[in-house]
């Protein structure tokens, strides 16, 4: 009979789920604080946003790993590759709550795009609504926090190198400025580290990992 473990959550988890509300609700506090870009935000996006145009068509198809098509595409070849059903759902679910959560924080905090702050801003696409947080952000951290620990450890930098590429490239295409990107991590690292606690996924997750073949927990 398979049974289940009393062991507490893996501290590392812990660290990632509270680091990742601290950077949220820290960035989000900043945000509505100060009503505007504060100056060392504004010196950071314009070296990142005024950085040569070249740059632009190599990091577009790697951006697109935090839009919602994307993230469809991320999941279909994790279950492609991996054939494991519980990482494909919590990568799945992970994204969706990323993305959607992401929308509801967007109507909350209200907070223009570059284009409404900076006038010589380089807007490479085009983007409606608000700004805090980015989606793209969330999505693709939420992917990088759910699939990571699942990888070889040599592949794990690869997922968050993936994700931090997602961030700079919102910002250097002149659609998110670099807090909205700073909560958007935040934000997905929370979705993605949840998720895979209720999938039981990882360490000693929450809930366990059940191997129903031998009743013994991993």
């Amino acid at each position: 009979m398979a049974v289940r473990s009393t062991r507490s959550v893996h501290p590392v988890e812990v660290v990632t789920v509270v680091g990742g509300s601290a950077v949220l609700l820290g960035s989000w506090i900043v945000v509505v604080r100060d009503h505007g870009v504060p100056a060392w935000e504004a010196d950071l996006f314009q070296g990142i946003n005024g950085l040569p145009g070249a740059i632009w068509p190599v990091v577009w198809g790697p951006m697109q790993i935090g839009s919602l098509v994307g993230s469809l595409i991320v999941v279909a070849i994790t279950y492609a590759v991996g054939r494991d059903g519980r990482l494909t759902l919590a990568a799945f679910v992970a994204s969706q709550a990323a993305w959607w959560s992401g929308k509801a924080v967007k109507h909350e905090v209200n907070r223009g795009r570059p284009g409404a702050f900076f006038a010589d801003a380089h807007i490479r696409e085009h983007a409606g609504g608000v700004g805090y947080v980015s989606g793209h952000s969330a999505v693709a951290f939420a992917l990088a926090a759910v699939l990571a620990p699942s990888l070889p450890s040599r592949w794990r930098p690869v997922a968050l190198g993936a994700a931090m590429l997602v961030g700079f490239a919102r910002v250097y295409a002149g659609a998110h400025l670099p807090l909205d990107v700073v909560g958007g991590a935040g934000l997905g690292v929370l979705c993605g580290t949840l998720s895979r606690w209720a999938f039981g996924l990882g360490g000693e997750g929450l809930p366990p990992r059940i191997d129903r073949r031998g009743g013994q927990v991993r």
